[in-house]
């Protein structure tokens, strides 16, 4: 009598078969399923037909609500790290300076994870910390990722256009004020208390203009465009809940 092998390993003895495409399968290649055993190549078909869970607004619903936090908090610590303990230039290398970003764009993006400060970096990332995890969960993790981004592009490019040509500006409070926005325009329109928003916005208005050194334009752009984004994708969610309903 011939023993049956595994159709993937040919040289291993066959438990079982698998519950779908009834080939034999080794115990290696068993993946225990709602009913029976399954071989790879189904196992994984039948993970790729499962519908994706998505957020309350849109986003593709994963394990960990804060990977994407996580990671640019990692990230602006890193930078910081490597402008504290590098030369001058990497820092001359990073930060915003309008009349540069003609020749040199990147300095747009990069000025956002650049820190000097240890209370500057300690407040932006504070409030991330706060709230990016929030965010993250309600949107998921590639639009908060998009939020974050388009946020601190919305503040370097307010800075490019309306500040100084020879000034410099650097740090994460763009974006930051770009998720408080966010947060804000998903609070009102879920019917949220928006008290504390509005209290941290205004104080935050306020020191902009009275201590010298913080851009609010920065944090100007960094807010309008966050608010922007969000009540786009809120806009996308209830066409997609109206076209399902429909």
């Amino acid at each position: 009598m011939t023993e049956t092998v595994c159709y993937r390993h040919p040289d291993r003895p066959a438990g079982v078969r698998c519950q779908r495409c009834d080939r034999p399968i080794c115990p290696a290649c068993m993946n225990s399923a709602s009913v029976g055993f399954q071989c790879p190549n189904c196992f994984n078909e039948g993970v790729k037909s499962v519908p994706r869970t998505r957020t309350s607004l849109g986003g593709i619903q994963r394990g960990n609500p804060q990977f994407v936090t996580i990671g640019l908090l990692v990230l602006n610590v890193l930078v910081f790290i490597a402008v504290r303990t590098g030369s001058s230039r990497v820092v001359n290398d990073l930060v915003l300076v309008p009349v540069l970003v003609d020749t040199e764009p990147w300095r747009l993006l990069t000025s956002a994870f650049t820190h000097v400060q240890i209370f500057h970096i300690f407040s932006n990332l504070f409030m991330l910390w706060q709230i990016g995890p929030i965010l993250e969960q309600m949107l998921g993790r590639l639009r908060f990722l998009v939020l974050y981004l388009l946020s601190a592009l919305g503040g370097s490019a307010a800075v490019w256009l309306l500040a100084a040509p020879g000034s410099a500006t650097l740090g994460a409070s763009g974006a930051v004020l770009g998720l408080v926005g966010a947060l804000l325009v998903i609070s009102r329109a879920r019917g949220l208390d928006v008290t504390w928003i509005l209290g941290y916005v205004a104080v935050t208005a306020v020191l902009s203009f009275l201590i010298p050194n913080i851009s609010w334009q920065g944090h100007l752009g960094g807010f309008v465009v966050g608010a922007a984004v969000a009540w786009l994708f809120l806009q996308t969610t209830n066409r997609r809940r109206n076209k399902a309903h429909t």
